[in-house]
């Protein structure tokens, strides 16, 4: 779709005019002995989106609240400071166009990923099966991970810091996860390289694929075309909605979670309550 599309020329474009902006703003207030009230404004409406958006870069967190109401309503705040004085007009366009409509953008357009209802992935169900490559390009059918209990989890890449928080949370729960009999396997459409040294951060046994060309994701209805935003390098342009899928033994699907918010992803202790509730009923 093309709303979908657009997402893709969003994200960077919006950042870098949020920094220039930023600069600029703090710059006017630091320099001027005078300071008209919508320079205040515009840097309330923009700073705490360039926090948030460091933090996020920071990647030690795995996931946000999914309005996130410090943003919004700073944004909000922002914008009707800029109603007093004498309402320049760049703070104003900072204000209202990069703080009041960029984060609404951000947060209740940019962050939706626009699932449709999946039919392939549903509980109770068997996982298809499907191939993906180990980090050395060796082909491996999804058959490899029968016998074992197995925590999925599809993520975009290096480039995602809430996708590589993801993991490290995975890895700090592997030993949790393995009492449990349960298998991590991890999969990500972007190359080998790149793959190989996310591996290297770990010195649990997580077990590491990819998902050349996204073949697995397209079979399983979870490919995210387009979903690379311009100005990420080396990752092509589509990849993968950030998916976490538990199977049992013999593959039937346990658990399915899949998100329609990028930065809104499970707790770790969700997958262990879902393993503890199949040991239970087993």
């Amino acid at each position: 779709p093309l709303m979908q599309h657009l997402k893709r020329y969003f994200v960077v474009p919006f950042l870098l005019c949020c920094v220039l902006a930023s600069a600029h703003t703090l710059w006017h207030i630091a320099t001027t002995s005078s300071v008209d009230p919508a320079w205040y404004g515009a840097a309330i409406a923009l700073l705490p989106m360039l926090g948030f958006m460091i933090f996020l870069g920071i990647g030690s967190r795995a996931r946000t609240s999914a309005r996130m109401p410090l943003q919004c309503l700073a944004a909000v705040a922002g914008a009707l400071l800029t109603l007093m004085g004498e309402q320049p007009a760049l703070p104003m366009v900072y204000a209202w166009v990069l703080g009041l409509g960029g984060v609404s953008a951000y947060v209740f357009w940019y962050s939706r990923l626009g699932r449709d209802a999946n039919s392939v992935l549903v509980v109770g169900e068997p996982l298809p099966e499907f191939e993906l490559e180990d980090t050395d390009g060796n082909a491996i059918s999804s058959r490899r991970f029968l016998g074992r209990k197995a925590v999925l989890l599809f993520y975009r890449g290096n480039w995602c810091p809430l996708c590589v928080a993801q993991v490290r949370e995975l890895a700090d729960q592997y030993s949790e996860l393995a009492d449990r009999g349960a298998d991590v396997i991890l999969i990500s459409p972007q190359p080998h390289k790149q793959t190989r040294e996310l591996a290297a951060r770990f010195d649990v046994p997580l077990q590491f694929y990819v998902d050349r060309g996204g073949r697995a994701s397209r079979q399983l209805d979870i490919l995210h075309k387009d979903g690379i935003a311009l100005g990420i390098s080396g990752y092509g342009n589509d990849t993968v909605l950030p998916t976490v899928l538990i199977t049992d033994e013999a593959g039937t699907l346990l658990y399915a979670d899949l998100t329609d918010n990028y930065r809104v992803r499970p707790e770790p202790a969700t997958f262990l309550s879902i393993l503890d509730k199949d040991t239970a009923h087993a």
